[in-house]
């Protein structure tokens, strides 16, 4: 999740977005502690740290959905939680 995060802001800042190093912190801490799980809440902690003016919503709002939304984008949960301890092992040894 981490990585898909540092390249939504790449393409941000691609954008014109500036978002600085402490800001990118930030988000990263604020995803933390919130999780990922309640989308709302994913998408507004990222919005609130990383866009400072008026200027980077609309911004934000056309390329949040292609990094974080439903249509193609993977799963904001992480599907290692749902395998049993023995597929978890049979994992770490195949990655």
């Amino acid at each position: 999740m981490e990585e898909r995060i540092v390249k939504f802001i790449s393409a941000l800042r691609a954008a014109g977005v500036r978002i600085s190093l402490a800001e990118t912190a930030d988000a990263m801490r604020a995803v933390d502690t919130l999780g990922v799980r309640d989308k709302n809440a994913f998408r507004h902690s990222l919005r609130a740290t990383l866009v400072k003016d008026a200027a980077g919503l609309p911004v934000f709002d056309e390329l949040f959905p292609l990094f974080f939304g439903e249509a193609g984008a993977p799963p904001l949960v992480n599907l290692s939680d749902d395998l049993t301890p023995e597929e978890g092992k049979m994992l770490a040894e195949a990655l």
